[in-house]
C-alpha cells in the first residue's frame, strides 16, 4: 500500500513526543484516509499510514483512531440523528472524520466536553471550509447536550 500520495502525507514529522492536539490531528488524518481503505485491518492501517506518511503519533492518537473505527456504526448513527437535513454522504469526508473523532471522545472517553468540541472546531478551521467549524460545532453541541453530561 502506497499512501505517500495522500493529501496528508508530509515528510519529517513522525514518532515525536507530541501534544494531545497533534495526536487528534493524526487521528483525524488517519480516519479520513481509512474511509478510502476499509479493506485493511484498522490496526495495520494506522501503523502503515503513520509510517509511510511520517505522521506524528502516540498511543493517544492510536487509541482515538481505533476507538472511532470500532464504534463507527453507533457514532454514525448519532451524527445522522443530529445533523438535521444532512445525510452522511453529503457531509465532506474531512468534516465527517472530525465529527467521528469528537463524537467518539464525547461518548466513549472522559475528555471534558468543551475540550473535545473546541479541538474539533480547531481541526475544522485547519482542514475544512469556512462554514465547517460552525456546522461541526452545532452537531457536536447537540450530541453533547443530549447524549452526555457536560464535564468542565
Amino acid at each position: 500500500m502506497d499512501l505517500r500520495k495522500s493529501a496528508f502525507c508530509r515528510k519529517g514529522s513522525y514518532m515525536a513526543a507530541i501534544s494531545r492536539r497533534a495526536a487528534r490531528e493524526c487521528a483525524v488524518k488517519t480516519l479520513y484516509s481509512y474511509d478510502f481503505h476499509l479493506e485493511m485491518p484498522a490496526e495495520d492501517f494506522f501503523a502503515a499510514t503513520c509510517e509511510e506518511c511520517e505522521l506524528p503519533y502516540n498511543d493517544f492518537a492510536r487509541e482515538l483512531f481505533l476507538g472511532a473505527v470500532s464504534h463507527k456504526a453507533s457514532i454514525d448513527e448519532k451524527i445522522s440523528a443530529y445533523a438535521k437535513g444532512w445525510s452522511l454522504d453529503r457531509i465532506a469526508h474531512i468534516s465527517l472524520a472530525i465529527l467521528r473523532l469528537c463524537t467518539y471522545e464525547l461518548l466513549f472517553t472522559e475528555v471534558p466536553t468543551p475540550v473535545a468540541i473546541n479541538e474539533a472546531v480547531e481541526l475544522a478551521k485547519l482542514y475544512d471550509g469556512d462554514d465547517a467549524p460552525a456546522f461541526i460545532n452545532g452537531i457536536l453541541n447537540a450530541i453533547a447536550s443530549r447524549e452526555r453530561e457536560t464535564k468542565a
